[in-house]
C-alpha cells in the first residue's frame, strides 16, 4: 500500500509538472507573439503616415498654379539678300554656258557649248579625210553652214592626232587636230581643234579649257554674254 501510494503522488507530481511546463510555454510563446503584433501595429502607423504624407504632397502639387502659355513671337520678315552678282577679274572676258563664236578662217558664226571639263575645243566635221601635200599631213573635211544647211569643204594642214577617250565609253578615239582663230567677245586667239562628227549634238563648236584658260570666266547660269564680233581681216 505504501508503494501503490508513492506511485500515485509521483505520477501526480510528473503531470503537474507537465502542465505548468506547458503553460511557461503557451504564456511565453503568448508574449513573444504579442510583441510582433506590436511591432506590425508600428508598420502600419508608419506606412499610414507616409501614405498621409503623400497624399498632402500630391495636392501641393496639383495647387500649384500652372503657368500661362507664352505667345510666340510675331515673325520678322528679313528682306532677302540680293542676289550675288559675279563680277569678271580685271582683263578676262565673261561668257555664259553657250555663246556664238566666229571661226576666222571660215568666215563664219557658229553655236558653241562652253564645257570647262573639256581640255581641247571641238569642231564639228564630216567627211573627215586624211591626205599629203608637199611632204606634209593635211586633212580634209566638210562642215554644215549654219545658215543654209549646206555641206561646205574644208582642207587644214594637220598638226597632230590626239587620243580622246569620251565619258560614255572605255574606247579610245584618234582625232585630226588642226588649228584655227577663233573670237569670242573681243577675245581672238589661236586654238588647237579636234575634229569629230557632233551631229547627234546640239552645237557645232565645244570651246574646252584651251581656250578659256587665262581669257575667260564661265558663269553656267548666264547665255550669250559676250557679244558676236566679226573683225574686219577675217577670210572665208
Amino acid at each position: 500500500m505504501l508503494i501503490a501510494g508513492c506511485g500515485t503522488t509521483l505520477i501526480e507530481q510528473r503531470q503537474h509538472d507537465i502542465v505548468d511546463n506547458s503553460q511557461a510555454t503557451r504564456a511565453s510563446c503568448d508574449a513573444a507573439l504579442a510583441v510582433q503584433q506590436d511591432a506590425i501595429a508600428a508598420q502600419q502607423q508608419a506606412l499610414e503616415a507616409q501614405t498621409q504624407q503623400l497624399q498632402a504632397l500630391q495636392q501641393a502639387i496639383e495647387d500649384i498654379p500652372q503657368p500661362q502659355p507664352v505667345p510666340p513671337a510675331p515673325a520678322v520678315s528679313c528682306p532677302a539678300p540680293p542676289e550675288a552678282v559675279q563680277e569678271p577679274e580685271p582683263g578676262k572676258l565673261m561668257v555664259g554656258r553657250r555663246e556664238t563664236v566666229w571661226l576666222e578662217e571660215f568666215g563664219l558664226a557658229l553655236p558653241a557649248r562652253i564645257d570647262t571639263g573639256a581640255e581641247t575645243a571641238s569642231l564639228d566635221a564630216r567627211d573627215i579625210e586624211m591626205f599629203e601635200r608637199d611632204g606634209r599631213n593635211w586633212v580634209r573635211f566638210s562642215i554644215v553652214h549654219p545658215d543654209s544647211g549646206e555641206s561646205v569643204e574644208m582642207e587644214r594642214r594637220l598638226v597632230r592626232r590626239a587620243r580622246i577617250i569620251q565619258a560614255n565609253t572605255d574606247q579610245a578615239e584618234r582625232r585630226a587636230v588642226i588649228r584655227l582663230g577663233i573670237v569670242v567677245g573681243d577675245v581672238r586667239q589661236t586654238a588647237e581643234f579636234t575634229l569629230s562628227n557632233r551631229s547627234h549634238l546640239d552645237y557645232q563648236v565645244l570651246v574646252g579649257r584651251n581656250v578659256l584658260s587665262d581669257m575667260m570666266i564661265v558663269d553656267v547660269s548666264q547665255v550669250n554674254l559676250a557679244p558676236l564680233s566679226r573683225p574686219d581681216d577675217s577670210s572665208p
